[in-house]
This record gives structure tokens, sequence and C-alpha cells, in this order.
């Protein structure tokens, strides 16, 4: 279970639909750009940030994102894919990422930073080593532009949110702000782009500096990043699947490190925690199950007899999260068809994902040792529950040899843990006679003989208990 700390509110109007009017450029790759007019105030030469949220269609050599580049040696920033086939790594003013950190069809924010000549890159507040040798950044009178660099290689896919900063922001600056709408008005934001017009042929410079953009070719307006984000969209490839269900679970488990982006989407229910309810809640989008429908929790209990858990409720179990006292091996689990199972250490998760309940008596095994120290329930509903451990009925397996007996008996019986022991002796008719012992007795096997003193012939009960549970054994003393 993860918590989640500085978490930046976010309220959503519904589940699965984008908030207000966001907008994109989708950029064909051939010749569609945006021209943004030479400025003195974007020649940018030692300290400055260029940030954007790109959806690549696909890659091609050195594409361009943003671009004030001149090559008659006097070379300006640039943005852009790097030169490194298959080209799914960035590069910036020369210096460039591995390949293979983008996929098509998905997401990304991408912020790069010089400051003082140090270069540093962010792929959703991550920063990922960059080599090579960055270049001398000179003013020139280029127009900047937005979709291609100098020599025309152009992107293919969307484009939302471009920020120009004439200040190096650092890593904490640029998460702070990477999923919510700027005013214009920060220090050091030299030009802002939404791109949520919609229409029209001018990309308005958010700030008030005119830096007004003029879309070239015949670029498109399609749906944008949705800011302050759609929840679960764990791998922002704009759709709700089982590969978010599975990122989900990797990033409660510490299977993989979640930007911090990724956890405020991990947090479907928005309740401050990555635990069993949100991945409940993520399937229950995936699946559309209407939670109305389905028979709610209000009540869950579970047994533990012989390492063997039993799982009880009132209600539609549609995952589970066990903690154990120590990380054991579930020995054995047989989970219907349609559920999954994740363990890491000492927690253990078990959710459906198909829509299926977990059946009332479901049975799992523990290992040789350990215990359950905690067990949380979630409905197809948002309600989830803490099962209270019921303790089973203490078995003593009380035995009493010879029987009938002469002048004494054996009396045996066995605890599986610690207890306060009273073994007593009792007539037909119920009625209380003698102790023949009363203490704190440790686990295990316990014989006890007693000779009666001042009792007749005839039937007793011989009764064994620990305040809660009770077991009788019949006798028959002859003299």
């Amino acid at each position: 279970m993860k918590l989640l700390q500085n978490i930046i509110p976010i309220i959503f109007f519904s589940l699965n639909l984008v908030i207000g009017q966001d907008h994109s450029i989708n950029f064909d790759g051939n010749d569609d750009y945006i021209r943004i007019l030479d400025h003195a105030s974007l020649d940018l030469t030692e300290n400055y940030t260029l940030e954007a949220w790109i959806f690549p269609e696909s890659f091609s050599w050195l594409a361009g994102i943003i671009s004030k580049y001149h090559t008659n040696a006097a070379n300006g920033y640039m943005l852009r894919l790097t030169h490194q086939s298959p080209y799914t790594g960035l590069g910036f003013d020369e210096v460039v990422t591995s390949t293979g950190v983008l996929n098509s069809n998905q997401w990304y924010h991408i912020a790069a930073v010089n400051n003082g000549g140090d270069r540093s890159l962010y792929i959703n507040g991550s920063e990922y080593t960059l080599s090579g040798t960055p270049l001398n950044v000179s003013a020139n009178n280029n127009n900047l532009k937005i979709g291609s660099d100098y020599g025309g290689r152009f992107f293919d896919g969307r484009i939302d949110e471009v920020r120009i900063w004439d200040i190096p922001r650092t890593q904490d600056d640029i998460v702070a702000t990477l999923d919510t709408v700027l005013s214009g008005e920060e220090t050091g934001l030299v030009a802002y782009y939404t791109f949520d017009e919609g229409s029209g042929d001018t990309l308005f410079d958010q700030t008030n500096h005119g830096h007004d953009g003029a879309l070239m070719g015949n670029p498109s307006w399609a749906d944008g990043y949705t800011l302050s984000g759609l929840l679960g969209d764990i791998n922002f490839d704009e759709v709700l699947n089982i590969y978010d269900a599975v990122m989900l679970v990797a990033i409660m488990l510490a299977h993989e490190d979640g930007t911090e982006f990724q956890l405020h989407a991990c947090d479907t229910n928005q309740d401050g925690i990555i635990d069993i309810e949100d991945i409940v809640l993520l399937i229950q989008w995936i699946l559309d199950i209407d939670g109305n429908l389905r028979n709610a929790l209000s009540h869950g209990e579970y047994s533990l007899d012989n390492r063997s858990v039993v799982i009880e409720s009132d209600g539609e179990i549609a995952g589970f999260q066990m903690e154990l006292s120590e990380p054991v091996a579930i020995s054995e689990i047989h989970l219907p068809s349609g559920w999954g199972w994740n363990q890491a250490g000492a927690t253990c998760v078990a959710y459906s994902m198909d829509g299926s309940s977990l059946p009332d008596g479901f049975t799992l095994t523990l290992g040789k040792s350990g215990t359950v120290t905690h067990l949380k329930l979630a409905g197809w509903g948002r309600e989830a529950i803490q099962a209270q451990e019921i303790p089973l009925p203490e078995s003593f397996s009380l035995q009493v040899g010879p029987n009938p007996f002469n002048p004494g008996c054996t009396i045996s019986f066995e605890l599986s843990n610690a207890k306060h022991i009273e073994l007593d002796v009792y007539n037909l008719k119920g009625q209380y006679l003698t102790s023949i012992m009363g203490g704190m007795l440790q686990p295990g096997k316990h014989q006890f003989y007693w000779v009666p003193s001042n009792v007749s012939s005839g039937a007793y009960f011989i009764r064994v208990s620990d305040g809660k549970n009770s077991q009788f054994a019949k006798i028959l003393y002859l003299k």
C-alpha cells in the first residue's frame, strides 16, 4: 500500500470525460508546423526551459518539437526526436537520450532544461540520462517553430501545452506544474500555448508578450491532453484498459517506481492511498460495471484454522488485500477464473479482472509460518471494509482413560495457544463438584492424573474450558 504525500487536488466532473475543452494540434509529419515570429525575448542562450505534452503517432528522423535553430554559426536551441534509429528517444541541443524511451500513441510530458550550459531532460517528471556534446547556443533571427526543426523534419502526432521559459526550472518545479494550467503570469514564462482555441489558424500566446503562432501547412485541431487528467490512465494512452490495471498493481506493490503524476493517476478514489480499492475501482471503470446493481459490502470476516484462511462476507467481494506478519509464501490458492493475484513481501492482493465476485467461504493456505495481520475487502461499489478475525472454537481433543476407571484416570488435551484453563468435574445434573486444575498453560499437549476423593461410584463429566470454549467427556468411576 502506498501513501501519497503532497497530492495536488484534482476535481473530476465525470470519470472518463475530459474537463472543459482541451485541444491540441495534430501534425501530419509532412509539412505541418506552427511559426512564431522571431523576437529578442525568444533568443535564449544560457538559461531556459522548454516544455510540452507530446503524443507521437510515428517516429521520423530528427522530427522537431520546439526549435529556434540556425545553421549559420548561430546555433539556437532545439528539442526533437533523436537521430538514433529507431528514433524513439529525444534530442536536446544535440545531447540525446537512449532509444526506446517513447512509445507511439501515448502522451508524454517533456521538459528540457539548460542551466548555464548544463543540460537536463525530464519525461513525465523523471530525469533521463543524456549523452553527447551540447551546442553552444547563440541568438539568431530564425523564427521559432513548433512541430518542426530547422531542416523541415516534421513531427507526426499531437502536441499540447507548450511552455518556454527564460529560467532553468528545477525538477520539483516541473513536477509541480506539469499537470496544471498556468496563469500566463508566472515568473520567467516567455511564451505559453494551451492549444485550446480549437479552431482557426492562430495559436495565441497566453502570456502578455504577444508571441502568437501561425498554423502552417494544414495541421488539424484534435483532442488534447487533459490537464489534471484521466484517473486510472497510468500509461497515458488515453484509454482505460487492463494494461493500466497491471501498472497500478505493480506500482502499488513497488515492483515499479511510478512518477508523481502516475501516482496521482493510480489513486482512482482520491483518498491519498494506493491500495486494493483503487484496483477494484479501475477494473470497474474498465468493465463499465454499475456498482449499484451489485450487493454492497457491509460486513466481512475471516478465520484462520491450521494455516487455512477462510473469507466470508455479506456482499460481493471484488478484491482483497491481505497483510501478513512476515513475507511467507501462499502454499495453496485457487482463485476463480478471471481473478488476478500478486504478492510482494508480506502484502498480497487478489482482484477480479472479469467482473466476477469472490465466492463465500473462499479459502487459501499460508506457508509454514506467519499469520494474517490485516485483511481489507473491496466491493464493486466504492465500499470497502476491514474484515474481522473470527476465532474458531477451540478443539481441545479431550481424552480420558481408562474409562471406566479405578482408582484414577488420565485426562489429556491440547492447546493451540497459551490460555488460562479450568479443568473441573460435574455431576450428571451439571452441578460443579471439584476442580482438578486451574491456571495458565502453554501451547501443546497436557496430561493430568485424577484420583477421586469423597466421590461415590457413578457417571460424571470432565470439563475443560478457556472461558470461551468448553469440551466435555463422560466418565464412569467404579469403586
